[in-house]
């Protein structure tokens, strides 16, 4: 089974309230729970995203610090960053130009979000090389769908 099907297999156990040691498919011992990290400085959505990934079977490193996310990633090597985008003081995009910027973190997709109605983030975001930006306001909903387009093999 390739890696989305075996994470789709988490994720249904976790559905029904089982973790994947708890009379899972043995398939499913090979999959540890994949880690996110996750940078907000707004609590909502950032909470619900943080919470929805729970519920998907993922753990969850969460920092409300822009510059502490290339550090997470290098200590930690999640299988995905989720960021708010949006920042009252700096630039997202930056921190985004540099995990992309160093061999050993250019691998790790980043999720964005910010209000759809700012094209010139969304823009910067995707330039900066965010594998996909979504829209601030459907993200807890759509975040099963939305990390399976982020984290589909190309």
């Amino acid at each position: 089974m390739h890696f989305l099907g075996e994470l789709r297999a988490v994720r249904s156990e976790v559905s029904k309230g089982r973790l994947p040691s708890e009379g899972a498919s043995p398939n499913l011992s090979v999959v540890t729970r994949p880690l996110a990290i996750v940078f907000y400085e707004k609590l909502l959505p950032g909470t619900q995203v943080v919470n929805r990934l729970t519920d998907l079977g993922y753990r969850v490193t969460a920092t409300q610090t822009a510059v502490d996310v290339p550090r997470l990633v290098r200590e930690n090597r999640p299988m995905v960053v989720i960021a708010d985008l949006a920042l009252r003081h700096g630039d997202f995009c930056g921190i985004i130009g540099q995990l992309r910027a160093s061999p050993d973190l250019a691998h790790v997709p980043v999720l964005g979000y910010c209000d759809s109605k700012n094209r010139k983030l969304v823009d910067a975001a995707l330039e900066a090389g965010a594998k996909l930006v979504a829209a601030e306001q459907g993200i807890p909903d759509q975040l099963a769908q939305l990390l399976d387009h982020v984290l589909a093999v190309e």
